[in-house]
């Protein structure tokens, strides 16, 4: 027998070539490189066809049946339909399916005057914007004369001497504002409140206040206008004033023209200052 030859008979078997650890089998490069070459095709063909759809969809909302023909303006009355429409910054090129509405909203209440817009398509040629205006409620004097709304907008300057059939609120000191800023305060709300408990209280005999006066302090100061004097309030219990006033008018006899200045702003008593002293 032949020592020279060592078989190993756990890693062999007769008839079976021997297989040696770390072999693997492999792939053939062309099966792989199909593969690929399937997946890239799919993979174009599906960005093809959205860039298509895309470009489609494009070239449909331009067609020049969509392009807007008419805007609708309801609800101004303040603001010329002409400003409104010139704030959307539309070219006669625009298509109607193309418009941001809630972006074209934003852009209409950009005017000071215009509180509330909602814009609307009416297809296939037509827009429509329904605007709620702001009012003018009072002249606001700071650095200037302005008019403010109700909710604290200043909405224009005024110019000339003559001044609207609308109380005045001056500002405690003097101040800078600009058109469109939103200026209320609880000092400026209280001073609307007051004008308006002003006008609806018996106890003035039908004067009503020409303006309303904030003062440092919290308190406010009515002005009625020439040869009627000036009347001190806190813009707590303005009607508990109020009624004082009456009663002490009431009391005294007098009218309420016969006196400089009138304190309220005290909770016992009412403090008239008659004109010369007496």
């Amino acid at each position: 027998m032949n020592t020279n030859v060592i078989r190993d008979y756990h890693m062999e078997e007769p008839g079976r070539p021997r297989v040696r650890l770390g072999d693997r089998p492999r792939r053939a490069p062309a099966r792989r490189l199909a593969r690929i070459s399937k997946l890239l095709l799919i993979v174009t063909l599906v960005i093809g066809a959205g860039l298509g759809a895309w470009e489609g969809y494009r070239r449909f909302v331009r067609l020049t049946y969509f392009r807007v023909a008419e805007i609708r303006v309801e609800g101004n009355l303040q603001v010329a339909s002409e400003d409104v429409v010139a704030s959307l910054g539309l070219t006669p090129e625009t298509s109607l399916l193309e418009l941001n509405l809630k972006t074209l909203s934003s852009l209409v209440t950009q005017n000071p005057w215009i509180k509330e817009a909602s814009v609307s398509r009416r297809l296939p040629l037509s827009l429509t914007i329904q605007v709620v205006e702001r009012v003018p409620e009072a002249v606001f004097i700071a650095d200037r004369r302005y008019l403010l709304s109700a909710d604290g907008v200043i909405l224009a300057e005024l110019e000339g001497d003559d001044l609207p059939t609308l109380p005045i609120l001056r500002a405690a000191a003097p101040r800078q504002v600009r058109i469109g800023e939103r200026i209320l305060s609880s000092e400026m709300a209280q001073g609307l409140s007051v004008w308006r408990q002003f006008q609806l209280a018996n106890a003035v005999q039908g004067e009503k206040a020409h303006e309303i006066a904030m003062g440092d302090d919290g308190n406010y100061v009515g002005n009625l206008g020439q040869q009627m004097p000036a009347i001190r309030l806190r813009a707590q219990d303005m009607q508990e004033q109020l009624r004082r006033l009456g009663a002490a008018l009431a009391a005294s006899g007098r009218a309420l023209g016969e006196f400089v200045d009138v304190d309220l702003r005290f909770r016992d008593r009412v403090v008239f200052r008659p004109i010369g002293g007496r």
